[in-house]
């Protein structure tokens, strides 16, 4: 499992307004190349959004389903780009005393085959989610300095 946190100074409801808006994803996610659609119900748990990930000419249509939404605390998403390749995304924020959050993202394989590889898929993806997560910090707040652990 990946565990990767970042703070930020803005309160965790503009945070998890950040993780609900869908067509930012490509700026901040790493790999995420371009949204195609968002299900009209969204954010409601069941509720999908669909990007394309990958890079160069190696790339997958993936969605992305919400499995819960507590704002503005936790929300988890299911991601699948093909039948093997599926990970539960799990997004945790923390207000700080100052006012600012914390924000963890915790990613797992969702299904059995991909436990079988978390020991070689678990490097690459905390280092793709650190990553991530300081380009969401850089987008919320142009700056700013926050840094990702």
């Amino acid at each position: 499992m990946a565990i990767n946190s970042v703070r930020s100074t803005l309160p965790p409801e503009a945070v998890f307004e950040h993780l609900l808006t869908p067509w930012e994803y490509p700026k901040w996610l790493l790999g995420a190349s371009k949204m195609r659609d968002v299900d009209d119900h969204w954010p409601s748990v069941g509720s999908r959004f669909h990007h394309t990930v990958g890079f160069g000419p190696l790339k997958v249509d993936d969605t992305s389903e919400i499995l819960e939404c507590d704002p503005p605390r936790r929300l988890v998403l299911k991601v699948k780009a093909t039948p093997i390749v599926q990970g539960i995304v799990t997004f945790t924020l923390v207000p700080t005393p100052q006012g600012g959050t914390v924000l963890t993202l915790q990613e797992e394989p969702a299904v059995r085959a991909g436990g079988l590889l978390r020991p070689a898929l678990d490097p690459p993806t905390h280092v793709r989610n650190e990553r991530s997560l300081k380009q969401l910090a850089d987008l919320m707040k142009p700056g700013d300095g926050d840094t990702a652990s």
